[in-house]
This record gives structure tokens, sequence and C-alpha cells, in this order.
């Protein structure tokens, strides 16, 4: 069950022939929701994420407190690795997954449908020196055609009937700033490629959808300096009260800094003295 949650909140928050690199950092504050619960429990809401990008590669670290996770994406050996400093292991998925015969893998359990609009709205403004265009976006993630297997038990199965979350707001957009190019040359590389499969074998659970989500948020050329959105939950049952109650959740991120530095290829490979775990 923590694994699916996981998966879902990576789909929240969660998208090369140039060769130049770039390393983005990024701020981000939650606010409203769940946000409550876990500030309640001690745990920070505002985690700092760096993103880095060589060619046909992407390292993104994120640091929210006691915890810090490190995901790498190699686009073109179709490889995912998920780093976890604090147990020393890295998690590797490669896709196509295959059994050691050879034999294709098993099916991944049924999960939500995805669905995804971007569209500018020719509104523009000037952010930390940089111009920004404005897109609004949404994001459908329908829990409803999710189906029971290993990783959902069938009462996990019947609480999701009929729920959706709703992610919706406005993204800033810089075709200018520095890097900028090489960075939409990747999530494009990114959104062709078949990496929409390597999270479904990561995760266990098929993905419908999440592939033209991919497309349809890099269609918006350039940077995201400035992203603004919001939480919401649709449905009946137990734990759509729940999330009514406590309100929608605002999440806020913005681009503190952009260097275009050379990144060293080590970055992108498993540390030493890591447990790797392949799936």
């Amino acid at each position: 069950m923590k694994r699916w949650f996981s998966t879902v909140a990576a789909l929240v928050f969660f998208s090369v022939a140039l060769r130049a690199d770039i390393t983005l950092v990024q701020t981000t504050t939650v606010e409203g929701g769940m946000a409550q619960m876990a500030a309640q429990a001690g745990q920070t809401v505002s985690p700092t994420i760096t993103t880095k990008i060589k060619g046909s590669k992407m390292r993104t670290d994120v640091s929210a407190g006691p915890i810090n996770v490190s995901t790498i994406v190699d686009v073109a050996a179709k490889q995912l690795i998920v780093l976890r400093p604090d147990q020393k292991t890295a998690t590797v998925v490669t896709t196509p997954a295959a059994s050691a015969s050879g034999a294709p893998a098993a099916a991944p359990t049924q999960g939500p449908s995805i669905g995804a609009t971007v569209k500018p709205t020719g509104k523009s403004q000037v952010i930390d020196g940089i111009k920004c265009d404005e897109y609004t976006f949404s994001t459908t993630v329908d829990m409803s055609t999710m189906g029971g297997g290993p990783q959902m038990p069938p009462e996990a199965v019947a609480m999701m009937k009929g729920v959706k979350i709703i992610v919706s707001g406005s993204a800033w957009m810089a075709k200018d700033a520095p890097g900028a190019a090489e960075y939409v040359a990747f999530q494009k590389t990114l959104a062709a490629s078949d990496m929409a499969s390597t999270a479904s074998a990561m995760s266990g659970v098929s993905l419908p959808g999440m592939g033209e989500a991919m497309k349809a948020m890099a269609s918006a050329n350039g940077v995201t300096y400035l992203n603004e959105s919001t939480v919401t939950f649709e449905g009946e049952g137990q734990m759509v009260e729940m999330m009514k109650q406590m309100g929608p959740m605002k999440i806020t991120s913005k681009i503190s800094s952009i260097s275009t530095d050379a990144i060293s290829e080590d970055l992108f490979k498993v540390p030493e003295g890591y447990t790797i775990v392949k799936q």
C-alpha cells in the first residue's frame, strides 16, 4: 500500500541532441490538506528539489528533512534508478522488463488512468528578470480504473472506487532562461520514450495514459520557473470525505537558481557501497 501511494505522489508532483548541461534548484511549499497532517507528525512539507540534466540523462535529488531520495533517468538506456542514501540501496529498473529466462515479465496490476491538458493563456510576466509565459494545466488521476493484485489488496481497491485526484493550476514557462533549450530537448525526448513503461515496472502497476500525459506537459516549451497548483479529490467514500474536510492542498514550486556548469558523469551512476536491487 505504501509503495502504491509513493507512485501516486510521484505522479501528482508529479516532464537530445544538444549536449550542454543544466542544473535547476527548486523550492516547494505545500499548504492545506495532507500538509497539515504531515506538519502535526513533525514531517517537512517544503522539499528542495535539485534537477541535473546531461544529454539524455536526468538526476533529481529531493531533500525533505530526514528523507532524501535521488532518481536517475537514462532515456537512452531506458533505465530508471532510485537511490536511498539512508538505506544505501539502488533500485534499478530497465525497460523492457523480462525474467531471467528471457520470457516477458508478468503483467503489472491495473492502475489508475491519467489524463492531462496544457493550454497557453497568452499572458506573460517577468520573474527574477526572466520573461515567463503562462500555461494552465489540469491532470486527472482516475482511481476507479484500478484493479486488484499483489500491489493492491481488495479492500484498498474498494476504497478507491469512484475517486479522482485533480491537480490544476498555472505554470510560468521561461523559454529564454539559461539552459532552456537543453531542458526542452530532454523533456521532449523523455515524452517520446518508453519511460512510462519503466515507471509501471517499478511500481508493479500499469498506468494507462501516463505516456500521453507526459507528452502534454512537454508541449509547454520552456523551463517551469513558477508552478502554482491545487490538489482536490472528487467522488464518494470515507477517504474522499476525509480529504474534503481537510480542504484543498496548495503547492507552489519556484526555481531558485539555474546553472549551465559542467556536470560529472559520476552523478548518473550508482555510488560505490550501495546494494543494487533489480526489478
